[in-house]
Order: C-alpha cells, then sequence, then structure tokens
C-alpha cells in the first residue's frame, strides 16, 4: 500500500482524528481489506454507538434557532470537537438533526465532559 495513503488515512486528512484524543476515533484501529486485484485500501475500524447511559449528564439545554451542535459543545464542554458526546449522550448518530430547526424548544442532555466514560469509543 502507498505509505502517504496510509499516513493520509491514519491522521484522517488534518482532522487529527484518530490521534487527538478529543476525537471520538481516539484508539480506532486501523484494518486494511485486499481488493480481489491486490490492492489494499485502509480503513478504520467500526465504532460502535455507546449505550446513552454511559454518559453522566449536567444538564439539559432547550435548542434555539441558529444553534450548532459544534458551538454547543464548544460553549458547555469546552471544545467544538467533543460535539459527539452531545450526540452519543441523546442517542443522535446525525449533529445536525439535533439543532435542526424543526427542533428549535427540544430539549437535549449536554453530558459532563471531564472524561470520556468506558464505552464510549470502540464500542
Amino acid at each position: 500500500m502507498n505509505q502517504a495513503l496510509a499516513s493520509l488515512i491514519t491522521s484522517a486528512a488534518g482532522t487529527g482524528a484518530p490521534t487527538l484524543t478529543s476525537s471520538r476515533y481516539y484508539g480506532s484501529a486501523t484494518l486494511t481489506y485486499t481488493q480481489q486485484d491486490g490492492t489494499q485500501v485502509m480503513y478504520l475500524a467500526r465504532r460502535i454507538l455507546p449505550q446513552a447511559g454511559i454518559y453522566q449528564s449536567v444538564q439539559s439545554y432547550a435548542v434555539v434557532e441558529g444553534d450548532r451542535l459544534d458551538n454547543l459543545a464548544a460553549k458547555f464542554l469546552g471544545d467544538p470537537l467533543l460535539y459527539w458526546m452531545i450526540c452519543d449522550a441523546n442517542n443522535s448518530t446525525d449533529p445536525d438533526e439535533l439543532t435542526a430547526p424543526l427542533e428549535t424548544g427540544r430539549s437535549i442532555l449536554i453530558p459532563l465532559s471531564s472524561g470520556i466514560p468506558a464505552g464510549a469509543r470502540n464500542g
């Protein structure tokens, strides 16, 4: 496999995941799939979504028009890259779904960010 491509995947093309400790993919295994022609394709192991109950919620928040999950994560968790913790704590796989205009007024749970609970990464 092309080493440059492997490095790009491992570094998640500049996003920091899975090497950034705040990433939901931190510590994820990097796997290789070999196609029929022998070409190897590198990918990250699938992340199993944890049960929302593993997060300790510190408050609920009523979504207002114009909210974005990355901004809420920055405000409440201190890091916009932790938006995934809010998704997980609310059983959502789509960050935009939690703050969509139709969801204005919806109450979402804001988890405690002091530590990422066991099971939040890699199932």
